[in-house]
Protein backbone atom coordinates (compact mmCIF):
# COMPACT_ATOMS: atom_id res chain seq x y z
CA UNK A 1 0.00 0.00 0.00
CA UNK A 2 1.70 3.43 -1.04
CA UNK A 3 1.81 6.55 1.27
CA UNK A 4 -1.08 8.05 -0.50
CA UNK A 5 -3.41 5.25 0.20
CA UNK A 6 -2.62 5.44 3.98
CA UNK A 7 -3.27 9.11 4.42
CA UNK A 8 -6.45 8.95 2.70
CA UNK A 9 -7.49 6.03 4.98
CA UNK A 10 -6.49 7.85 7.82
CA UNK A 11 -8.34 11.07 6.70
CA UNK A 12 -11.56 8.89 6.81
CA UNK A 13 -11.32 7.57 10.49
CA UNK A 14 -10.41 11.27 11.63
CA UNK A 15 -13.75 12.55 9.47
CA UNK A 16 -16.05 9.62 11.17
CA UNK A 17 -14.65 10.00 14.76
CA UNK A 18 -15.65 13.68 14.54
CA UNK A 19 -18.98 13.08 13.15
CA UNK A 20 -19.73 10.37 16.35
CA UNK A 21 -18.65 13.03 18.72
CA UNK A 22 -21.36 15.44 17.47
CA UNK A 23 -24.40 13.13 17.51
CA UNK A 24 -23.26 12.02 21.10
CA UNK A 25 -22.52 15.36 22.42
CA UNK A 26 -25.87 17.06 22.81
CA UNK A 27 -25.73 20.90 23.15
CA UNK A 28 -27.25 22.98 26.50
CA UNK A 29 -30.05 23.95 24.53
CA UNK A 30 -31.30 20.72 24.29
CA UNK A 31 -30.39 20.05 27.94
CA UNK A 32 -32.47 22.66 28.99
CA UNK A 33 -35.54 21.43 26.59
CA UNK A 34 -35.22 18.08 28.32
CA UNK A 35 -35.64 19.50 31.85
CA UNK A 36 -38.95 18.79 33.09
CA UNK A 37 -41.39 21.22 33.72
CA UNK A 38 -43.16 22.18 36.67
CA UNK A 39 -46.87 22.38 37.84
CA UNK A 40 -47.82 25.08 38.98
CA UNK A 41 -51.49 27.52 39.48
CA UNK A 42 -51.52 31.03 38.59
CA UNK A 43 -53.87 33.46 39.75
CA UNK A 44 -54.33 37.20 38.07
CA UNK A 45 -53.27 40.32 40.24
CA UNK A 46 -56.54 42.25 40.61
CA UNK A 47 -57.71 45.94 41.64
CA UNK A 48 -60.38 44.81 43.67
CA UNK A 49 -61.98 46.63 47.33
CA UNK A 50 -59.75 45.65 50.25
CA UNK A 51 -61.03 45.82 54.13
CA UNK A 52 -58.26 45.26 56.28
CA UNK A 53 -58.61 44.76 60.28
CA UNK A 54 -56.62 45.61 63.24
CA UNK A 55 -56.07 43.13 65.99
CA UNK A 56 -55.66 43.15 69.70
CA UNK A 57 -56.77 42.24 72.89
CA UNK A 58 -58.31 43.34 76.38
CA UNK A 59 -60.91 43.36 79.15
CA UNK A 60 -64.56 42.81 78.73
CA UNK A 61 -66.57 45.02 81.44
CA UNK A 62 -69.93 45.39 81.70
CA UNK A 63 -70.96 49.03 80.74
CA UNK A 64 -73.53 49.02 83.57
CA UNK A 65 -71.79 48.15 86.87
CA UNK A 66 -72.14 49.51 90.58
CA UNK A 67 -70.19 48.59 92.77
CA UNK A 68 -72.27 48.25 96.50
CA UNK A 69 -70.75 49.57 100.25
CA UNK A 70 -71.55 50.23 103.35
CA UNK A 71 -70.28 54.02 103.91
CA UNK A 72 -70.56 53.28 108.08
CA UNK A 73 -69.06 50.45 110.39
CA UNK A 74 -71.90 48.54 111.88
CA UNK A 75 -73.41 44.73 112.11
CA UNK A 76 -74.93 43.30 109.07
CA UNK A 77 -78.30 42.61 110.66
CA UNK A 78 -79.66 41.15 107.08
CA UNK A 79 -78.78 39.87 103.88
CA UNK A 80 -81.80 38.37 101.17
CA UNK A 81 -81.36 34.64 101.66
CA UNK A 82 -83.20 33.88 98.57
CA UNK A 83 -80.25 35.90 96.38
CA UNK A 84 -77.49 34.32 95.29
CA UNK A 85 -74.47 35.52 92.75
CA UNK A 86 -75.61 35.36 89.05
CA UNK A 87 -79.19 35.47 89.99
CA UNK A 88 -81.13 38.70 88.56
CA UNK A 89 -81.97 41.81 90.76
CA UNK A 90 -84.18 45.14 89.95
CA UNK A 91 -83.59 48.91 90.19
CA UNK A 92 -84.55 49.12 94.14
CA UNK A 93 -84.37 45.96 95.39
CA UNK A 94 -82.87 45.31 98.84
CA UNK A 95 -80.08 42.96 99.09
CA UNK A 96 -78.52 43.34 102.17
CA UNK A 97 -78.62 46.10 105.05
CA UNK A 98 -76.85 46.96 108.66
CA UNK A 99 -78.45 47.18 112.10
CA UNK A 100 -80.75 50.55 111.59
CA UNK A 101 -81.89 51.14 115.49
CA UNK A 102 -78.80 53.75 115.99
CA UNK A 103 -79.31 55.39 112.51
CA UNK A 104 -83.07 55.65 112.56
CA UNK A 105 -82.40 57.04 116.21
CA UNK A 106 -80.86 59.70 114.97
CA UNK A 107 -83.44 60.49 112.20
CA UNK A 108 -86.04 61.06 115.34
CA UNK A 109 -83.71 63.06 117.04
CA UNK A 110 -83.21 65.38 114.11
CA UNK A 111 -86.83 65.89 113.43
CA UNK A 112 -87.62 66.52 116.75
CA UNK A 113 -84.82 69.62 117.00
CA UNK A 114 -86.92 70.45 113.06
CA UNK A 115 -90.30 70.78 115.03
CA UNK A 116 -88.47 72.51 117.92
CA UNK A 117 -86.58 75.14 115.64
CA UNK A 118 -90.26 75.01 113.55
CA UNK A 119 -92.24 76.79 116.74
CA UNK A 120 -89.34 78.87 117.48
CA UNK A 121 -89.29 80.42 114.58
CA UNK A 122 -93.12 80.79 114.22
CA UNK A 123 -92.74 82.91 117.90
CA UNK A 124 -89.97 84.88 116.33
CA UNK A 125 -92.03 85.72 113.75
CA UNK A 126 -95.03 86.54 116.39
CA UNK A 127 -93.05 89.21 118.21
CA UNK A 128 -91.55 90.71 115.32
CA UNK A 129 -94.97 91.34 114.17
CA UNK A 130 -96.00 93.06 117.25
CA UNK A 131 -93.39 95.03 117.42
CA UNK A 132 -93.82 96.06 114.24
CA UNK A 133 -97.03 97.22 115.30
CA UNK A 134 -95.62 99.06 118.58
CA UNK A 135 -92.81 101.03 116.50
CA UNK A 136 -95.87 102.19 114.03
CA UNK A 137 -98.40 103.48 117.43
CA UNK A 138 -95.33 104.71 118.78
CA UNK A 139 -94.98 102.63 122.19
CA UNK A 140 -91.74 101.01 120.85
CA UNK A 141 -88.32 101.45 120.26
CA UNK A 142 -86.80 100.70 116.67
CA UNK A 143 -83.96 98.74 118.43
CA UNK A 144 -86.19 96.06 120.21
CA UNK A 145 -88.54 96.08 116.42
CA UNK A 146 -84.28 95.67 115.22
CA UNK A 147 -83.78 92.73 118.29
CA UNK A 148 -86.92 91.13 116.85
CA UNK A 149 -86.11 90.57 114.18
CA UNK A 150 -82.87 89.36 115.02
CA UNK A 151 -84.04 86.53 116.59
CA UNK A 152 -86.34 85.57 113.74
CA UNK A 153 -83.15 85.16 111.40
CA UNK A 154 -81.43 83.16 114.21
CA UNK A 155 -84.77 81.10 114.29
CA UNK A 156 -84.45 80.56 110.22
CA UNK A 157 -81.14 79.48 110.94
CA UNK A 158 -82.06 76.95 113.26
CA UNK A 159 -84.52 75.64 111.34
CA UNK A 160 -82.29 74.85 108.47
CA UNK A 161 -79.50 73.22 110.39
CA UNK A 162 -82.15 70.68 111.61
CA UNK A 163 -83.40 70.31 108.24
CA UNK A 164 -79.53 69.66 107.11
CA UNK A 165 -79.63 67.35 110.11
CA UNK A 166 -82.32 65.88 108.85
CA UNK A 167 -81.43 64.99 105.26
CA UNK A 168 -77.52 63.77 106.76
CA UNK A 169 -79.64 61.11 108.91
CA UNK A 170 -81.69 59.82 106.10
CA UNK A 171 -78.70 59.83 104.28
CA UNK A 172 -76.55 58.14 106.62
CA UNK A 173 -79.68 55.76 107.11
CA UNK A 174 -80.15 54.96 103.05
CA UNK A 175 -76.37 54.02 102.93
CA UNK A 176 -76.67 51.50 105.32
CA UNK A 177 -78.96 49.69 102.94
CA UNK A 178 -77.66 47.78 100.27
CA UNK A 179 -79.90 48.52 97.32
CA UNK A 180 -79.74 47.70 93.56
CA UNK A 181 -80.31 50.84 91.49
CA UNK A 182 -80.75 49.18 88.36
CA UNK A 183 -81.85 46.18 86.56
CA UNK A 184 -79.05 43.64 86.26
CA UNK A 185 -77.31 40.35 88.05
CA UNK A 186 -75.71 40.04 90.88
CA UNK A 187 -72.17 39.87 90.12
CA UNK A 188 -70.56 39.46 94.06
CA UNK A 189 -71.72 39.15 97.31
CA UNK A 190 -68.85 38.76 99.99
CA UNK A 191 -70.99 39.89 103.23
CA UNK A 192 -72.43 37.77 105.39
CA UNK A 193 -75.70 37.78 108.10
CA UNK A 194 -74.81 38.37 111.98
CA UNK A 195 -70.72 39.64 110.45
CA UNK A 196 -69.67 43.28 111.48
CA UNK A 197 -68.73 45.20 108.44
CA UNK A 198 -65.85 47.80 108.51
CA UNK A 199 -65.54 50.09 105.29
CA UNK A 200 -61.46 50.18 105.88
CA UNK A 201 -61.15 46.19 105.38
CA UNK A 202 -62.52 47.54 101.42
CA UNK A 203 -59.42 47.41 99.10
CA UNK A 204 -60.27 49.66 96.44
CA UNK A 205 -56.85 50.28 95.01
CA UNK A 206 -56.86 47.59 92.47
CA UNK A 207 -59.97 45.94 90.65
CA UNK A 208 -58.82 42.80 91.42
CA UNK A 209 -59.27 43.41 95.35
CA UNK A 210 -62.82 45.34 94.93
CA UNK A 211 -63.93 42.48 93.33
CA UNK A 212 -63.12 40.70 96.27
CA UNK A 213 -63.35 42.93 99.33
CA UNK A 214 -66.73 45.09 97.89
CA UNK A 215 -69.99 44.06 100.06
CA UNK A 216 -71.83 43.36 96.55
CA UNK A 217 -71.67 44.03 92.83
CA UNK A 218 -74.19 44.57 90.69
CA UNK A 219 -73.67 44.84 86.78
CA UNK A 220 -76.02 44.92 83.63
CA UNK A 221 -75.02 42.41 80.76
CA UNK A 222 -76.60 43.56 78.06
CA UNK A 223 -74.14 45.64 77.36
CA UNK A 224 -69.94 45.16 76.87
CA UNK A 225 -66.97 47.74 77.05
CA UNK A 226 -63.28 46.84 75.98
CA UNK A 227 -60.83 49.19 76.16
CA UNK A 228 -58.03 48.03 74.08
CA UNK A 229 -53.82 49.14 73.87
CA UNK A 230 -52.78 49.92 70.11
CA UNK A 231 -49.25 50.93 69.08
CA UNK A 232 -48.99 54.46 68.21
CA UNK A 233 -48.34 53.45 64.08
CA UNK A 234 -51.74 52.07 64.27
CA UNK A 235 -53.59 55.49 64.92
CA UNK A 236 -54.30 55.96 61.49
CA UNK A 237 -56.05 52.62 60.41
CA UNK A 238 -58.63 52.92 63.17
CA UNK A 239 -61.61 55.34 63.50
CA UNK A 240 -64.42 56.23 65.79
CA UNK A 241 -67.60 53.85 64.61
CA UNK A 242 -65.70 51.55 62.73
CA UNK A 243 -67.17 48.03 62.91
CA UNK A 244 -65.98 45.54 65.51
CA UNK A 245 -65.06 41.88 66.07
CA UNK A 246 -65.21 40.69 69.43
CA UNK A 247 -63.91 37.08 70.41
CA UNK A 248 -62.39 34.15 68.38
CA UNK A 249 -60.47 34.28 65.01
CA UNK A 250 -61.22 36.67 62.14
CA UNK A 251 -64.07 35.00 59.93
CA UNK A 252 -63.37 34.37 56.35
CA UNK A 253 -66.35 36.17 55.16
CA UNK A 254 -65.30 39.27 57.79
CA UNK A 255 -66.73 42.08 55.02
CA UNK A 256 -70.29 40.31 55.13
CA UNK A 257 -71.09 39.54 58.70
CA UNK A 258 -74.45 37.90 60.06
CA UNK A 259 -74.71 38.30 64.04
CA UNK A 260 -76.61 34.94 63.29
CA UNK A 261 -74.02 32.76 62.27
CA UNK A 262 -71.31 34.14 64.07
CA UNK A 263 -69.72 31.36 65.94
CA UNK A 264 -68.51 32.19 69.79
CA UNK A 265 -68.38 36.00 68.56
CA UNK A 266 -69.98 39.24 69.11
CA UNK A 267 -70.31 42.30 66.74
CA UNK A 268 -69.34 45.59 68.10
CA UNK A 269 -67.91 49.36 67.14
CA UNK A 270 -65.05 52.04 67.87
CA UNK A 271 -66.60 54.17 70.60
CA UNK A 272 -63.57 56.18 71.50
CA UNK A 273 -59.96 56.71 70.61
CA UNK A 274 -57.67 58.46 72.65
CA UNK A 275 -55.55 61.62 71.17
CA UNK A 276 -52.66 60.84 73.89
CA UNK A 277 -50.26 58.38 73.43
CA UNK A 278 -48.88 57.08 76.33
CA UNK A 279 -45.21 57.93 77.06
CA UNK A 280 -44.05 54.83 78.58
CA UNK A 281 -45.60 52.48 75.92
CA UNK A 282 -45.87 54.37 73.27
CA UNK A 283 -49.95 53.12 72.67
CA UNK A 284 -52.71 55.09 72.85
CA UNK A 285 -56.12 53.82 74.01
CA UNK A 286 -59.17 52.40 72.06
CA UNK A 287 -62.22 51.92 73.59
CA UNK A 288 -65.17 49.07 71.96
CA UNK A 289 -68.64 48.96 72.64
CA UNK A 290 -70.86 45.77 71.78
CA UNK A 291 -73.82 46.75 69.40
CA UNK A 292 -76.14 43.47 70.00
CA UNK A 293 -78.89 43.18 72.90
CA UNK A 294 -77.09 40.65 75.68
CA UNK A 295 -73.99 39.51 73.56
CA UNK A 296 -72.49 36.14 75.23
CA UNK A 297 -70.01 37.99 76.76
CA UNK A 298 -68.32 37.58 80.29
CA UNK A 299 -67.79 40.42 82.50
CA UNK A 300 -64.01 40.39 83.03
CA UNK A 301 -63.42 37.98 79.92
CA UNK A 302 -59.82 38.25 78.24
CA UNK A 303 -60.93 38.43 74.41
CA UNK A 304 -59.53 39.00 71.26
CA UNK A 305 -60.77 42.14 69.03
CA UNK A 306 -60.75 42.66 65.33
CA UNK A 307 -60.64 46.81 64.34
CA UNK A 308 -62.04 47.20 60.67
CA UNK A 309 -59.71 49.39 59.37
CA UNK A 310 -60.34 52.71 56.42
CA UNK A 311 -61.60 50.22 53.30
CA UNK A 312 -59.01 50.65 50.43
CA UNK A 313 -61.58 50.29 47.16
CA UNK A 314 -59.26 50.30 44.58
CA UNK A 315 -56.33 48.03 45.72
CA UNK A 316 -53.84 46.16 43.34
CA UNK A 317 -53.57 43.07 45.26
CA UNK A 318 -52.46 39.05 45.10
CA UNK A 319 -53.20 36.09 46.97
CA UNK A 320 -51.31 35.58 50.38
CA UNK A 321 -50.47 32.34 48.98
CA UNK A 322 -48.45 33.94 45.70
CA UNK A 323 -46.11 35.47 47.98
CA UNK A 324 -42.46 34.42 49.12
CA UNK A 325 -40.15 36.05 51.50
CA UNK A 326 -36.14 36.31 51.37
CA UNK A 327 -34.34 38.40 53.92
CA UNK A 328 -37.20 40.83 54.42
CA UNK A 329 -37.86 41.28 50.94
CA UNK A 330 -40.91 39.93 48.99
CA UNK A 331 -41.20 38.19 45.64
CA UNK A 332 -43.88 36.36 43.47
CA UNK A 333 -43.26 34.41 40.35
CA UNK A 334 -44.92 36.14 37.65
CA UNK A 335 -46.23 33.85 34.91
CA UNK A 336 -45.53 34.51 31.12
CA UNK A 337 -47.85 32.69 28.71
CA UNK A 338 -46.09 33.01 25.79
CA UNK A 339 -42.57 31.64 26.79
CA UNK A 340 -44.23 29.23 29.45
CA UNK A 341 -41.36 30.68 31.91
CA UNK A 342 -41.62 32.17 35.24
CA UNK A 343 -39.55 35.08 35.93
CA UNK A 344 -38.63 36.05 39.60
CA UNK A 345 -39.90 39.48 40.74
CA UNK A 346 -39.49 41.56 43.75
CA UNK A 347 -42.75 43.76 44.96
CA UNK A 348 -43.52 46.35 47.77
CA UNK A 349 -46.65 45.16 49.60
CA UNK A 350 -49.48 47.17 51.47
CA UNK A 351 -52.43 46.17 53.48
CA UNK A 352 -53.29 42.97 54.46
CA UNK A 353 -57.35 41.95 54.03
CA UNK A 354 -58.27 38.19 54.66
CA UNK A 355 -56.14 36.27 52.42
CA UNK A 356 -55.30 39.13 50.01
CA UNK A 357 -52.13 41.54 50.27
CA UNK A 358 -52.16 44.79 48.64
CA UNK A 359 -48.92 45.27 45.63
CA UNK A 360 -47.95 48.60 45.75
CA UNK A 361 -44.92 48.41 43.16
CA UNK A 362 -44.09 44.98 40.83
CA UNK A 363 -46.95 44.01 39.39
CA UNK A 364 -49.47 44.96 37.02
CA UNK A 365 -53.34 44.37 36.69
CA UNK A 366 -53.79 41.09 34.99
CA UNK A 367 -50.24 39.96 35.38
CA UNK A 368 -50.34 36.23 36.33
CA UNK A 369 -49.27 35.12 39.49
CA UNK A 370 -47.66 31.66 40.92
CA UNK A 371 -50.14 30.13 43.84
CA UNK A 372 -48.92 26.40 44.06
CA UNK A 373 -46.31 24.78 43.11
CA UNK A 374 -43.94 27.84 43.93
CA UNK A 375 -41.70 26.87 46.50
CA UNK A 376 -40.00 24.92 43.83
CA UNK A 377 -39.81 27.30 41.02
CA UNK A 378 -36.31 29.40 40.58
CA UNK A 379 -36.22 32.23 38.01
CA UNK A 380 -36.88 31.38 34.42
CA UNK A 381 -37.99 27.82 35.10
CA UNK A 382 -40.38 26.13 32.39
CA UNK A 383 -44.13 25.38 33.98
CA UNK A 384 -47.28 23.58 32.90
CA UNK A 385 -50.01 24.75 34.24
CA UNK A 386 -52.31 22.29 36.51
CA UNK A 387 -56.25 21.80 36.12
CA UNK A 388 -56.25 22.68 32.21
CA UNK A 389 -55.85 26.82 33.41
CA UNK A 390 -55.77 28.97 30.34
Amino acid sequence: MNMKTIAASLALLLLLSACGSEEAAPTEDAEVQQAPAVSVRVEPAEVVALQGWTYSQGTARSLGREYLNFTEQGKVTFVDQDLREGMPVSEGQLIAHQDPQRLEADLASARASLEEAEASLSLARVTQDRYQTLVNQRSASAQELDEARVEVQQALATRDSARAQIAQAEIMLEESRLVSPIDGVLARLNIEQGRYFMPATVDTSTEQGALQTVPALVIDPSSFEIRVDLPSYNFNRVEVGARAIIGGRLPQNADNLDPETLDGQELGEIHAISPSIDPQSRTFGVTLRTTEDDPRLQDGAFVAVWMAEPEMTDALSVPFSALRFLNNQAFVFVFDEQSGRVEERSVQLGQQAGERREVLEGLSPGEQVVTEGRTRLNDGDRVTLIGGQP
